[in-house]
């Protein structure tokens, strides 16, 4: 398949998507025959020979023969034409990603403010720097501070195979490898192992067979960190420092990283009902079993590599006199990495009752000795070592915590209300869910000032209702360092947050889990500064608030309620309404995006979305799901994690220091009004329009679709 790459005229890049090809074709001819391989041949020709803007009459004439050609093919004919096409433009994408990170790194790209997906973090800061008139002291104030979360969710899926991925991952590798080597042997190995490779994949099943459990895919997202966001954080970690120390003459806290990461695998059981308590349970202690794993293996290169035997009094007084006492002083907590792993093996894996005393209880177990180490090893003039792998580890800490992502759980406003109204009926409350809004508040807030409980401990429920009050159980049950926030989606009213905290209350959770409401209709963003105006002023929620608070934006449902910029608009105007609200009560307000890969999702690129935001909403901080479908479009590998990371740092610290200008009061008025005149047009099109329904089923393969075994959550 001697397939050309003329889209690009990068020599580098080209080399290697014709080597691609070559190999790819050499594949097919064998496994498939030469007669297919022809077909697939004699297809591209026509393809490439039907395009272009001279010669008019020769690029019809074989259009014609390309549409005559495949009007011809029966259905085998069909797929593999089609199998080969698609695994050579996935093999092209791989190597045109390396291919733009590398750019990027060996600094080729001159003028970066030509597109927005070659920014990298240092143009960002430069330019920052250059062009506003910024003092050191503010940059260090809002570096140092910096609060990035970044939520890994399983939702829209990534419909390739996990093996099919892993797979790409080593034809990644190799690629890089062609890269790095010059040598006629090398590159004759690599081209076998890329043969190899190519045939594996062509000879693997695309297509899932059975549907993913909520745990494989919290198993997927977990692979994700480990193969390339924990090499890539430290690495980020390390320029952010280097910029800082160049333009301000300071060093980011060792105790510090700019990155966290959150999850919904495992915890959002909206619309999803196989996500269970039991489920959550489960991903949480796999997720602190990869955790500990990773640790351990980085705590036992600390101690194959801290030889030293000069250090503190503080390791002294606990060594004992031993010529190497960062060997000595480490070992017991890279001991209890392992005996964490195993206890949770013997509770997965055997049912054996979980053994808390064996298990790591909080990320500062590795934090404090760290320190101690790395306060050590200045102290000696060791500072050079300090800042290497002691440094990097403690980064790794503070970005991946106890469990690398803290799980959030989410679950729709109904399924609370419902369960309250149960609640209430057993003990004589009758219909709390067609009580007044005002009645309703009226009573959470004095059950939940009351010490006496309202929900009794064999309580008798329905299995929805007893789901989700076992959820609540199941949260007061886990360490607090394990979990995120708790997301209330299509919240509309100030009882749908509180009755989150009133339910947290009866379950016993001594530290509370901060409520998220999610506003994702056009009627809730238009009237979510209400909402939180109303919230704040339930005294007894806003003085434990500790003087913050998060509110999610949907992007998702609101696109699909009110279309694209009717819904941008109403997101960016709740926004706005939002921060000031929340400045009126002193609150600090840290919006939460659910941001997906598809510009229907409120896709696009990271740059361009965090500085579009309403001036004054990121101030510093910023929390955005990383959903199924681009996970791997931005962490798949080492290289490309550090990139978008980047990014994303740059990107939300221009947006703090110099976000845009505020919109004059004309231009609020035009935007109202195109918005109004697109909401009408988009519900006119989809409500009216009798050919419509006719048309979307058309184009969208929605039976196959919901046939095919991509999620767990039901399509």
């Amino acid at each position: 398949m001697n397939l050309q790459y003329n889209k690009l005229s990068i020599p580098e890049l080209s080399k290697i998507v014709h080597l691609l090809g070559e190999v790819l074709g050499l594949v097919i001819k064998k496994h498939e025959g030469k007669q297919y391989y022809d077909k697939v041949e004699k297809i591209r020709l026509l393809s490439k020979s039907s395009r272009g803007n001279k010669n008019y009459q020769e690029i019809k004439k074989n259009f014609n023969k390309l549409k005559l050609n495949i009007s011809k093919l029966n259905a085998k004919e069909s797929l593999i034409i089609a199998r080969s096409f698609s695994q050579f433009l996935n093999f092209a994408n791989l190597a045109e990603s390396l291919y733009s990170v590398y750019k990027l790194n060996e600094n080729k790209i001159k003028n970066p403010g030509v597109t927005q997906e070659f920014i990298i973090l240092e143009e960002i800061i430069n330019n920052l720097i250059k062009n506003k008139s910024i003092s050191k002291n503010s940059f260090f104030n809002i570096a140092k501070k910096l609060k990035i979360n970044l939520v890994l969710t399983a939702h829209p899926t990534e419909v390739k195979r996990r093996t099919v991925i892993q797979k790409y991952a080593k034809i990644n590798n190799i690629i890089e490898d062609f890269n790095s080597n010059k040598n006629n042997s090398s590159i004759k190995y690599l081209k076998q192992n890329l043969y190899q490779e190519m045939t594996s994949i062509w000879k693997t099943d695309e297509i899932k067979r059975s549907r993913p459990t909520p745990v494989e895919e919290a198993k997927w997202g977990l692979a994700v960190i480990e193969d390339s966001l924990w090499s890539a954080v430290p690495k980020i970690c390390s320029r952010f420092d280097d910029i800082i120390f160049q333009f301000t003459g300071k060093k980011l806290p060792i105790n510090y990283s700019p990155i966290t990461f959150g999850s919904w695998m495992g915890g959002d059981r909206d619309g999803n009902p196989f996500v269970t308590a039991k489920t959550t349970e489960e991903v949480v202690l796999l997720s602190r079993w990869m955790a500990a794993n990773l640790y351990e293996k980085e705590l036992t290169k600390l101690i194959q590599d801290l030889s030293m035997h000069e250090c503190s009094n503080t390791i002294l007084r606990k060594v004992k006199g031993s010529s190497e006492p960062y060997r000595v002083y480490l070992r017991p907590i890279r001991n209890k990495m392992k005996t964490t792993q195993k206890a949770i093996e013997l509770y997965l894996n055997e049912k054996k009752p979980l053994d808390q005393n064996a298990l790591v209880q909080s990320i500062n177990e590795v934090i404090l000795p760290l320190n101690v180490v790395y306060n050590s090893l200045c102290s000696i003039k060791c500072d050079v070592v300090a800042n290497g792998s002691v440094l990097n580890l403690l980064r790794r800490a503070f970005a991946f915590g106890l469990n690398l992502a803290k799980i959030d759980i989410r679950q729709e406003s109904s399924r609370h209300t419902k369960l309250l109204n149960s609640i209430c009926n057993i003990n004589g409350y009758k219909n709390y869910d067609s009580w007044s809004e005002t009645k309703k508040i009226s009573f959470i807030s004095s059950k939940f000032k009351s010490k006496k409980k309202l929900i009794q401990k064999n309580i008798k429920l329905d299995n929805e209702d007893n789901e989700v009050w076992s959820t609540f159980k199941m949260i007061a049950k886990l360490p607090r360092e394990c979990l995120g926030g708790y997301v209330v989606s299509m919240a509309s009213n100030v009882s749908d947050i509180l009755s989150v905290m009133l339910l947290q209350k009866e379950a016993g959770i001594k530290d509370y889990l901060s409520v998220v409401p999610l506003f994702e209709t056009l009627s809730d963003l238009q009237n979510s500064h209400n909402t939180i105006n109303n919230l704040y002023k339930v005294k007894w929620y806003l003085k434990g608030l500790n003087k913050n608070q998060e509110v999610m934006i949907g992007y998702s449902d609101s696109g699909k309620d009110a279309g694209k910029f009717a819904a941008s608009w109403a997101q960016y105007c709740a926004q706005e309404k939002l921060k000031n609200v929340s400045k009126k009560f002193g609150i600090i307000l840290t919006l939460f995006h659910g941001r997906g890969g598809s510009v229907g999702r409120g896709g696009g690129p990271v740059y361009a979305a965090l500085l579009s935001q309403p001036p004054g909403t990121v101030s510093g901080s910023t929390r955005v799901t990383e959903q199924g479908e681009v996970i791997q479009q931005k962490f798949s590998t080492e290289s490309l994690a550090e990139y978008s990371l980047g990014t994303y740092i740059g990107s939300v610290l221009e947006a703090t220091l110099a976000p845009p200008i505020k919109p004059k009061k004309e231009w609020v008025k035009l935007m109202d009004k195109m918005s109004e005149i697109a909401n009408n047009s988009y519900r006119k099109y989809l409500m009216e329009d009798q050919n419509f329904l006719k048309y979307y089923k058309t184009i969208t393969p929605q039976k196959i679709i919901g046939q095919l075994f991509i999620s767990s959550r039901p399509v």
